[in-house]
């Protein structure tokens, strides 16, 4: 076996999934991706940094699902934006968090916006890939994942949409990433390696592989798997 490695580019072109696949999942219950606990990638680069800044940060969760970390982004006094297409995902994070809320219709971008009425979050019911909606300057970014769950043939469209919304030398985004041989398994999630990184994004943006963790056995319990190896590498990216 080829071990996951930072010379290795994922090659494997997966079957195509559409959005009918994750509404399927959400009304299955089949939603093992969302976590009942704060992400430890999150809360060691994210939620620990912004906890000491006083000056209210703001923090975008790329298909967001109900995510506990946006809760906790909230406890520690500042502002989430989400953006998931899963209407079911966006109405289980405002019914388990109990956050008073309006939903606001924008019929020209055929987006659902659900508004919280005295908490300062946002999330958007639409399509990550044409979302065009202007937001507010954007802080930090925690793409857990959303960037692995992507069709391959959509992951150009995918980053020039987390591009657009990031401040040159000030938006960090923290991308998590599996990577694993593609022999094993066929995703999602989707593997992709420290060069799909660079590739697709070294030419706009600053790229650094912060932390690279073997997860396999905790994949292979939770996902019933026998993958011979599964890394998990979380990456900061800065657009220069």
């Amino acid at each position: 076996m080829t071990e996951a490695n930072d010379d290795q580019q994922c090659q494997y072109s997966p079957k195509i999934i559409d959005q009918s696949y994750w509404n399927d999942r959400w009304l299955s219950g089949k939603i093992g991706f969302n976590r009942l606990t704060i992400n430890k990638h999150f809360d060691k680069h994210i939620l620990s940094k912004i906890s000491n800044i006083d000056q209210q940060q703001c923090v975008l969760f790329p298909l967001c699902g109900k995510t506990v970390d946006m809760k906790a982004v909230l406890s520690a006094g500042h502002r989430v934006i989400g953006i998931e297409y899963v209407q079911l995902g966006v109405e289980a994070f405002f019914e388990e968090t109990n956050i008073a809320h309006e939903i606001l219709t924008d019929e020209e971008n055929k987006c659902q916006i659900y508004q919280g009425i005295d908490r300062p979050v946002t999330i958007y019911c639409a399509d990550f890939l044409t979302f065009n909606q202007p937001l507010p300057p954007i802080d930090w970014i925690f793409d857990r994942g959303g960037f692995v769950a992507v069709n391959v043939s959509e992951r150009e469209q995918y980053r020039d949409r987390l591009l657009e919304v990031m401040t040159p030398k000030h938006t960090r985004l923290y991308l998590l990433a599996s990577c694993y041989d593609e022999s094993d398994f066929h995703g999602p999630p989707h593997c992709v390696s420290p060069e799909d990184i660079d590739r697709l994004f070294g030419e706009s943006c600053s790229t650094k592989l912060v932390e690279a963790i073997d997860t396999t056995i905790e994949f292979n319990q939770h996902n019933n798997q026998k993958l011979r190896r599964m890394e998990e590498h979380l990456h900061l990216i800065i657009r220069k």
